[in-house]
């Protein structure tokens, strides 16, 4: 069953997002579009991985760079938004992205031994 929908003019897009996310969508948007006009493109790629990072995913900055609008644009507001959740703060949950792996890395096991192991669920992209 879909989840309702929330209409968003994206320059000459419309786009449909989860209810209740129009205004998390249009502010990362302003940013967004502020920082390619003041030529800091790479900014915005290092917040999504960044912030990706925080929640257990792994993203390459060559995977970021190729990925359109909608796609970075959702990348930030799930993560920061999930990010936000692990607090315990009172905060939506954003449905989570298709197109990211069903379960984000929890960590090294609790053995005792030193932290090893990957530093987060990889991104693969599907074609």
């Amino acid at each position: 069953m879909r989840s309702p929908t929330t209409k968003i003019h994206v320059l000459e897009e419309i786009w449909h997002v989860p209810r209740g996310f129009g205004a998390a969508y249009r502010r990362v948007l302003r940013d967004h579009l502020a920082r390619q006009t003041a030529g800091e493109p790479d900014e915005l790629i290092s917040a999504a991985i960044d912030l990706l990072a925080l929640i257990g995913y792994h993203a390459t900055v060559e995977q970021v760079t190729g990925w359109n609008l909608r796609k970075r644009v959702e990348a930030i507001v799930y993560a920061g938004l999930e990010y936000a959740r692990a607090s315990d703060n009172p905060v939506p949950r954003h449905p989570r992205p298709d197109w990211l792996p069903m379960q984000p890395w929890k960590g090294a096991p609790h053995d005792g031994s030193a932290l090893t192991g990957p530093c987060g669920t990889l991104i693969v992209e599907r074609s």
